[in-house]
């Protein structure tokens, strides 16, 4: 299957959280979706009769194979689509072996602390933790990023940016987890083998479908708010009358027919003569990733980005980069003026590490360029307010005001210098002085 023409047209307006649930409990209940639950449930049965850890192996297998769904599931509900996806396609192996490891992270940080610290103590950390959880599968969906999923003060910055929604998905994740465990401990258990087994895995299954949906819901209804501008792939399908259409389908009869490169190899070709068209540009990175291109993705995206930006379309090209800087955490822009577009862009979204990275080195690229002082001030309020780096963004403001005396943005680094001497002085925050 060609994966772009498995893509179902998006709702036109989902609706919001409150009169979702209908739809939400029947989510799972689409054959996509059905037929993967079930697999996946008699899957885990069948693992569990290989004996010893060869076993448990193959069951970390099926688990990782179900969050690679699972996630799909999310990314499609975050770009407003109703259909559940037959099978994945934007989401990496990478990404259900992440969850996995989270998984496990969780699992043995909470024995640990049971053993060190009693079951009271690790209750507690499981409280937070399950109160975490939206927040982590979040960052894991949208960014791929397993250090950021572990960061606190990400989940707190989700939290607030998503607002009374996040706590109902709190609600809805522990409410399924107790319902399995209720369901496991007094039902399945008295039902003979494998039958039993099987009804719970059908239920986690079902469960965690609804729960990775109504994260993505929620992903889209407050997407302006966490800066998500949709995942390229899921985009609105070319239309037959776009200039890019012909070029697309032969491109996807290729790849249909197994000739990846070919696909690929034609869209470079196309790319040469018609630079200007965005959706021939996104089904060359599409096939880039399925040819696993890696070098190719980072050089596109150098190309692509400044495209993007003449086109005025930032958040796209705020995705580019976050691709690009995954792939190679060394990844820079050729020039200042569209790191600095994007770097301010990228903050505003609330894309904190983009725009730090963007910004890594600036002063050293572009010797005394005008864009220096109002960058790195930049940088300053991001470590201060979304790192908890406070002694690091003083020393890159004192170092502003020492290299660079006579920068217009002097003043705004002494007035931002002692807003961080007023909040060290003071128990409540006040709020920061307005940024760039």
């Amino acid at each position: 299957m060609v994966a772009p023409d498995a893509n179902p047209e998006p709702a036109a307006d989902p609706l919001p959280l409150h009169e979702r649930w209908p739809q939400a409990f029947g989510y799972p209940l689409q054959m996509a979706a059905l037929s993967t639950i079930v697999a996946i449930a008699v899957a885990h049965v069948v693992v569990r009769l290989i004996p010893g850890i060869v076993g448990w192996i193959f069951d970390l297998i099926v688990w990782a194979g179900f969050f690679k769904y699972a996630f799909e599931v999310l990314r499609w509900s975050a770009n407003g689509r109703s259909e559940a996806p037959e099978i994945s396609f934007t989401v990496s192996d990478e990404l259900g072996r992440y969850a996995v490891l989270l998984l496990l992270l969780v699992e043995v940080a909470l024995v640990l602390i049971a053993m060190w610290w009693g079951v009271l103590a690790a209750l507690i950390v499981g409280i937070v933790l399950m109160a975490a959880m939206p927040a982590m599968v979040t960052i894991l969906a949208l960014e791929e990023g397993m250090t950021r999923a572990l960061n606190p003060l990400i989940w707190l910055m989700i939290a607030s940016r998503v607002g009374g929604h996040y706590f109902v998905l709190v609600g809805f994740f522990c409410a399924a987890l107790v319902a399995q465990s209720v369901f496991a401990a007094t039902i399945a258990a008295q039902i003979p083998w494998p039958v039993g087994p099987l009804l719970v895995w059908l239920i986690v299954n079902y469960l965690m479908i609804a729960n990775f949906h109504l994260i993505g819901g929620v992903i889209h209804e407050h997407r302006d708010e966490l800066g998500y501008a949709g995942h390229l792939e899921l985009q609105d399908e070319v239309p037959h009358t776009d200039a890019s259409r012909a070029i697309l389908d032969a491109a996807r009869a290729r790849a249909a027919s197994g000739d990846v490169r070919g696909a690929v190899a034609l869209l470079r070709d196309e790319l040469a003569a018609h630079a200007d068209l965005p959706p021939v540009h996104d089904e060359y990175r599409h096939w880039l990733r399925q040819d696993g291109d890696k070098a190719e993705l980072v050089a596109h995206g150098k190309r692509y980005i400044p495209a993007l930006l003449e086109k005025g379309q930032d958040r796209r090209a705020i995705d580019v980069v976050r691709e690009c800087q995954v792939l190679d955490p060394a990844f820079a822009l050729d020039k200042a003026e569209e790191i600095t577009r994007l770097a301010h862009a990228a903050a505003d979204a609330g894309q904190t590490q983009i725009a730090l990275g963007l910004l890594a080195g600036f002063h050293k690229r572009f010797r005394n360029h005008a864009d220096i002082g109002r960058n790195y001030l930049l940088a300053a309020k991001l470590w201060a307010e979304r790192m908890n780096k406070e002694m690091q963004a003083r020393a890159m403001l004192n170092q502003i005001k020492l290299t660079m005396p006579n920068d217009p943005v002097i003043p705004q680094v002494d007035a931002y210098l002692a807003f961080l001497d007023k909040i060290s002085a003071t128990p409540a925050k006040a709020a920061p002085p307005s940024a760039t």
